[in-house]
């Protein structure tokens, strides 16, 4: 029987291939900013000669807007009657009738008046695409049809416009305009879009705190969402998106690993499918059981039976085909105990994949985790900035260079420097363009000092004369950046340390690849090592992270424009790191680090978990300290790191400046790093357990490549099973990078 064609993919497929392109600009909430960057991405499309007309502009007393109408030409809007009032709306059949290129049409999720063509404006725009003519639109998350329910029950106000999914689904772009909460309360406070009782109003109901973090969080997780489609369709060796899968046995104690797997599934924002795969009849009443457990967790259960193929082989199957990146599962039985690894099925899975986390559920009840209440109009970020002395730090991060990072940071320095905020430029890096170093004139900035190294000066950030100066503002662009030597610092990130600490508050730039525990992946998606990183604890003890997020395809236009780099690195920067497939997986990296950041500050753990890693020292080793580290910022756990030698007087010059390598990469990510003497390595792991009573016990995979460091390391697993029966012990999976 042939499939069913939905009408919805059918309209999607006829609008695609009209050669109209539908661009969205997406905000958590009004005033965000959307029509703005939608005008300012106009106005680019004009100076390239691109016909472009405003259809209908959403004015609401944004003055900033305003200079706008007169660069584009405007279309008439179309006069309506209702009753004795004179209503206008857009002109559908006028722009038709008009066919710029572009154009420009506010408001996509806007109930059109009685009388109109279309009761909905989305309705309108599809027509306009399907004649040829491309649209940049704007929206907020709570109009979406599958976000409205969430926000109606959680905010307790009725969504009135809402859009289908599959509209934002078939949009060529949708690009997130995210800005911090404080910095909306400002633009709602001194923009005038509101008269004072209704911004009263709208503060105490739609625009709290607690509802403004939210509605962050949905506009950001759903972009992400949105992203991940495209990740998988590059067919990404890397991934971003956590997908957990359940082995399942038709038993009691796999509700309590389903449960587990949903913990994490919310924490992660992953997908959560549970198999149970049967080569003999059981008894039912234990499927239902476990398919009303899933459920309820929100997962996807799936009952496999008569297998031609060993199930080992059946699990290997489905976590490649969909992209599993955690399998979870009970411990092993009694009679499994004796040689975990030898025959085992976790054995031949682990074998066969690369880059899957085994998640082994200890044999105790699953407990729910603690969450605290939010606290209205309360910054509870985790923050070493418990002195009010101290300044506030703002992050803008991005995918790449190129996105407008230092182009957003200076046109805030510009709207401080308005209000006769003491702004100072401390560091700022143009690269060359020519829009970037317009918003500098007229800004204070602060000279370099020259330090002389290998008999040249070279430029460089004046630490000193910048706290001399007590600026109230300071921007330091390139968070990641290294120093030269001799400069006070070593790295950019602890200058800012040292501002903040003297009562300035510091606005800087990241790129997501310049995240310490994002290492390995950014190096998986790239194939690109990078060597110049921020810790991650001062990305998460920043006051506000803000993303400054652009579509892959906007970026690459920008680099072929000469915008980013030099004509002469334009070919290379696009078959490297440029490449779209790279920029997509970044891209969705950026979403989630920052939506992670909302979503610690909206739900901090009241009760911390303890998270106990063993590590060697190897090949893998940097990569599993990562791993674990980022494992604990998820959880909002402690991250403990422990290593075992036989006698600390007996190590190498080599061993001791390894481990004190490593132990400041475990400080940088926030853990904490003990060296252990003992000859028996099993029985240290065990007694540090029972001391620290971890949640999870964190250890990497056994290598495939040495047979001896196989033995060891499968001896351990073998050994912590036998004899803590009751942990829960995450093996993190070997992967190798994309050639």
């Amino acid at each position: 029987m042939p499939k069913r064609i939905d009408p919805d993919e059918l309209l999607k497929q006829i609008v695609k291939l009209s050669g109209g392109r539908h661009k969205i600009f997406l905000g958590m909430a009004p005033g965000v900013g959307k029509s703005y960057r939608m005008l300012e991405e106009a106005l680019e499309l004009k100076k390239r000669n691109i016909d472009i007309v405003i259809g209908y502009l959403e004015q609401q007393n944004r003055l900033d807007n305003e200079h706008f109408i007169s660069i584009f030409e405007t279309i008439p809007r179309k006069k309506y009657k209702i009753n004795t009032t004179e209503l206008s709306d857009l002109d559908l059949e006028a722009v038709i009738e008009r066919k710029p290129a572009t154009v420009i049409i506010d408001e996509l999720a806007h109930n059109n008046l009685p009388g109109s063509l279309n009761q909905k404006r989305y309705q309108d725009i599809q027509e306009i695409l399907k004649n040829g003519i491309s649209v940049l639109s704007t929206l907020n998350i709570h109009q979406l049809e599958s976000i409205a329910p969430i926000v109606e029950k959680n905010l307790g106000i009725k969504v009135n416009e809402t859009v289908p999914n599959w509209v934002l689904n078939q949009a060529d772009e949708v690009v997130l305009i995210d800005i911090p909460i404080d910095e909306l309360y400002n633009r709602l406070k001194s923009k005038n879009i509101y008269n004072q009782a209704q911004l009263n109003h709208a503060l105490k109901n739609f625009f709290k705190r607690s509802n403004l973090n939210m509605l962050r969080d949905l506009a950001l997780n759903v972009l992400a969402e949105r992203v991940d489609i495209e990740v998988v369709s590059e067919n990404l060796k890397a991934k971003i998106k956590e997908r957990i899968l359940v082995a399942a046995s038709p038993k009691e104690n796999s509700i309590n690993s389903i449960n587990k797997a949903a913990e994490i599934a919310s924490i992660y924002h992953a997908d959560l499918d549970v198999l149970c795969i049967l080569k003999n009849n059981i008894d039912e009443s234990i499927i239902d059981k476990l398919r009303e457990t899933t459920r309820a967790s929100k997962g996807y259960f799936f009952l496999v039976k008569n297998i031609n193929m060993e199930i080992a082989d059946e699990l290997v199957h489905y976590i490649k085909v969909n992209r599993i990146t955690q399998l979870i599962m009970g411990f092993p039985n009694k009679k499994q105990l004796f040689d975990f690894f030898s025959k085992s099925t976790v054995k031949i899975i682990l074998e066969k994949t690369s880059n899957l986390d085994l998640l082994l559920i200890g044999n105790t009840e699953s407990k729910p985790i603690e969450i605290k209440e939010d606290k209205e109009e309360t910054n509870l970020r985790p923050n070493f900035q418990s002195n009010m002395k101290f300044g506030n730090f703002k992050i803008y991060i991005g995918m790449a260079p190129g996105v407008g990072k230092t182009y957003k940071m200076l046109q805030d320095a510009r709207e401080l420097h308005k209000q006769n905020i003491n702004v100072l430029l401390g560091v700022i890096d143009t690269h060359g363009r020519v829009d970037t170093a317009k918003l500098i004139e007229g800004l204070p900035a602060l000279p370099f000092k020259l330090i002389e190294h290998k008999g040249k000066y070279l430029p460089e950030f004046d630490l000193e004369a910048a706290i001399l100066a007590k600026p109230e503002v300071i921007l330091i662009d390139e968070l990641a950046h290294t120093n030269v030597p001799g400069a006070i610092n070593s790295k950019r990130y602890q200058d800012v340390q040292y501002l903040l600490r003297a009562g300035i508050d510091v606005i800087s730039t990241v790129n997501i690849q310049h995240i310490e525990s994002l290492n390995d992946i950014v190096e998986q998606v790239t194939g690109i090592r990078v060597r110049e990183t921020v810790p991650d604890w001062v990305i998460s003890h920043a006051n506000e992270i803000v993303l400054i997020d652009l579509s892959p395809e906007a970026l690459q236009e920008r680099l072929k424009a000469g915008k980013i780099y030099s004509l002469d690195k334009i070919e290379q920067a696009l078959t490297h790191f440029f490449q779209k497939k790279n920029l997509i997986a970044l891209r969705e990296l950026s979403l989630r680090e920052v939506a992670e950041s909302v979503e610690h500050e909206m739900h901090p753990k009241e009760k911390k978990l303890k998270i106990l890693s063993y590590i060697d020292i190897n090949s893998d080793t940097l990569r599993l300290i990562r791993k674990s580290a980022r494992i604990a910022s998820r959880l909002q756990a402690e991250l403990i790191i422990v290593h075992i030698v036989k006698s600390t007087s007996k190590l190498s010059e080599e061993k001791k400046i390894a481990i004190i390598e490593l132990e400041q990469l475990i400080v940088e990510l926030g853990g904490d790093f003990r060296l252990v003497e003992g000859t028996d390595i099993i029985n240290e792991i065990l007694v540090a357990y029972n001391k620290i009573n971890p949640d999870y016990i964190v250890i990497g995979e056994p290598t495939k490549k040495v047979k001896n460091l196989l033995s060891f390391k499968e001896s351990i697993i073998n050994n912590i099973i036998h004899k803590i029966s009751n942990a829960n012990l995450w093996i993190v999976g070997n992967f190798s990078r994309e050639e």
